[in-house]
């Protein structure tokens, strides 16, 4: 792991919103457009090369490599993590969370962590129903007053970074919520989802964040299978 600093920054009550490329690459979508709606700067850049293979074009070899970023919005002491993939092994992507978080909390007190993703629920609902889980009850119930659904315990684990930070969030004693966007296709980028997703986060931290270009790029659901999953 590489990484590459952009500034110091000093921070109050942070909110952290971190989630990578999931299930209809959800929680990338999330993150990547907030950051671009908000008045994020890049605050640090990492540099994963972890890939169990090596490119080749025209008979010359070239190591893959995945970028990252962690961006700081001051004004509302927000920090959005966000990335093109999710890490190849376990280990790393342990790694590379207690590097966003520890890197966050030199900046100030992180107050929530926010995580994102997609859903497939066996049962559909209207296609704009956002589920979520929390670190505390106080918390899960905050999110049923916004109109979010308790993700079914047909979905018992979380995986990758977009769960991992979770119990960052967890085992540091900081509030934790994950928002997962109803999808119907787990091949395909949901911007429904994550617009939906998008919304909420609004109501929750009292934010307007523009999302009509993710409303643009919304298709007619292409297939609609039955089988939960989630991350």
């Amino acid at each position: 792991m590489k990484a590459e600093f952009f500034g110091d920054f000093k921070l109050n009550d942070i909110v952290l919103i971190s989630s990578l490329p999931d299930m209809g690459r959800v929680g990338g979508l999330v993150t990547e457009h907030i950051a671009k709606k908000v008045s994020a700067k890049d605050a640090a850049k990492i540099i994963l090369i972890d890939k169990p293979w090596v490119n080749q074009t025209d008979g010359l070899v070239e190591i893959p490599s995945d970028e990252y970023k962690i961006l700081v919005d001051e004004k509302n002491s927000l920090v959005i993590f966000t990335g093109e993939n999710q890490p190849q092994e376990p280990e790393i992507v342990s790694d590379l969370v207690n590097f966003v978080v520890d890197t966050v909390e030199k900046w100030g007190k992180i107050k929530t962590i926010i995580s994102t993703g997609g859903y497939m629920p066996m049962q559909k609902s209207d296609g704009d129903a956002v589920y979520g889980v929390a670190t505390s009850v106080d918390l899960l119930e905050m999110l049923k007053s916004h109109g979010i659904k308790q993700l079914s315990n047909d979905v018992k684990s979380i995986t990758w970074f977009n769960g991992l930070v979770l119990g960052a969030a967890k085992s540091r004693n900081i509030n934790g919520i994950g928002l997962f966007g109803e999808i119907y296709d787990a091949e395909f980028p949901q911007h429904n989802a994550a617009k939906n997703i998008i919304n909420k986060i609004e109501k929750i931290l009292d934010l307007q964040i523009n999302t009509d270009e993710l409303m643009q790029k919304i298709k007619p659901a292409e297939s609609k299978k039955d089988s939960p999953g989630i991350g």
